[in-house]
């Protein structure tokens, strides 16, 4: 059986993979290369395209390195028999410590103080109390979970919503349908955006919901730009209508350096870092292995994407 992994990983990872079963022929090959590669792999892992799509005639399963589908599911992948997982919920970890990197610079007004150190000026700016207050977590999936227990260890009241959450932590007040969105928008003091980006998520955040939130409110993206009508807040900020954003994510990246964002006071922009960890690579390959055993014991795999909904149901 043909594994093919792209991009290249490193010795030790490729090693690590040929340890899963002598049965298996495991190659790796660039972006380029892979397109050869790939006629007679019958799994895949790593972050595919449609070229490599279209030369694998005996391709089975798809491991994904990504979490977000929207670059990666394609008509032609959707209408197949292939089997692709995502690596949804694997760094969910690192991206709540980035969103609450983002959520604490917001609410005791880091950047300012930085500004004014820049200036040395000695002077107050403002913050808002995190004790106490309402954070709203729009999907509460792996990242949404790992979020709400910074925030619970912050004393914050937690309101969420999901599609298919049920099991509700004893410290989350509120884990209602997505029916509800727009009740936790109003009630929140920091909004909080973790659902994937699908055609039922496009621009969820728009103007209409960005009126409803309160104006001492913060919105933290750290999922995907297309989440919020981009138009719609760069208006709301600019008026204050919300007290700022953190967004890690854009309706195009690289973010253009003609945007109004760049310019906003009250946003902090990160370059879509907030996955970025040491620790990724050993625990996507760590993963996959798994991943791999199971498909070669024919047991039922983890993260399996639903295709039509554009992520997995259930996750891990």
């Amino acid at each position: 059986m043909k594994v093919l992994l792209c991009p290249e990983v490193s010795q030790e990872l490729f090693e690590q993979v040929k340890a899963v079963s002598p049965a298996l022929n495991v190659v790796m090959a660039s972006r380029e290369a892979a397109v050869r590669e790939a006629e007679d792999a019958e799994v895949f892992f790593g972050y595919h395209s449609d070229e490599v799509l279209k030369a694998a005639k005996k391709l089975k399963w798809i491991q994904s390195g990504s979490a977000g589908m929207d670059k990666f599911l394609s008509p032609a992948l959707a209408d197949s028999d292939i089997v692709i997982c995502n690596a949804s919920g694997l760094h969910a970890p690192q991206v709540a410590e980035h969103a609450w990197a983002l959520t604490l610079a917001l609410c005791r007004r880091i950047p300012q103080y930085v500004r004014n150190q820049a200036e040395r000026v000695w002077k107050g700016a403002g913050y808002l109390d995190l004790y106490g207050a309402t954070a709203g977590i729009i999907g509460f999936g792996g990242i949404g979970k790992e979020y709400a227990k910074r925030a619970h260890a912050f004393d914050m009241r937690i309101l969420a919503v999901d599609a298919h959450a049920k099991e509700k932590p004893a410290y989350v007040e509120g884990l209602w349908r997505p029916e509800r969105v727009n009740d936790l928008i109003r009630a929140s003091d920091v909004v909080f955006i973790a659902v994937p980006y699908t055609k039922e998520t496009e621009k969820l955040i728009n103007a209409e919901r960005l009126a409803t939130m309160k104006p001492t409110a913060f919105l933290v993206n750290t999922a995907r730009g297309p989440i919020v009508d981009e138009k719609a807040l760069i208006a709301a900020l600019k008026a204050r209508q919300i007290a700022g954003a953190g967004l890690d994510v854009f309706e195009v990246e690289p973010l253009s350096k003609e945007s109004e964002i760049w310019g906003l006071d009250n946003v902090i922009i990160t370059p879509h870092a907030a996955g970025s960890s040491a620790l990724r690579p050993q625990r996507l390959m760590d993963f996959f292995c798994e991943n791999l055993r199971r498909y070669l014991a024919g047991q039922p795999l983890m993260n399996v994407v639903d295709k039509r909904r554009g992520y997995p149901v259930k996750e891990g």
